[in-house]
C-alpha cells in the first residue's frame, strides 16, 4: 500500500467498503453516506455487532439479580480512597 504522499487520502466506508471523500461527506465521517450510516446503527440496535464481555461481570448481575450482595470492582489503576 504504497501511496504517493501528495495525493489525498481517501478512507474506506466500514459498510460499504467505497473510498469516502472526507470533505464532500464530512457530515457522515467514517461513513460515504447518511445511508451505511443508518445501516451501521441498524446493525448495532439489532445486535449483529457487540462488544465482548468479561464472564464476571455477567456474573455479578446474576448475583445482584437473586439478591445476593457483589463487591464492586475498581478499573486497573484505581485505588481504594
Amino acid at each position: 500500500m504504497n501511496q504517493d504522499p501528495n495525493e489525498p487520502f481517501f478512507p474506506r466506508c466500514p459498510t460499504c467498503d467505497m473510498r469516502v471523500d472526507l470533505v464532500a461527506a464530512k457530515r457522515y465521517a467514517p461513513f460515504c453516506s447518511e445511508r451505511c450510516q443508518l445501516r451501521d446503527l441498524g446493525r448495532w440496535l439489532n445486535e449483529e455487532h457487540a462488544l465482548p464481555c468479561d464472564d464476571a461481570e455477567d456474573e455479578s448481575e446474576e448475583l445482584a439479580a437473586e439478591g445476593g450482595q457483589s463487591t464492586p470492582r475498581l478499573p486497573p489503576g484505581w485505588h481504594d480512597a
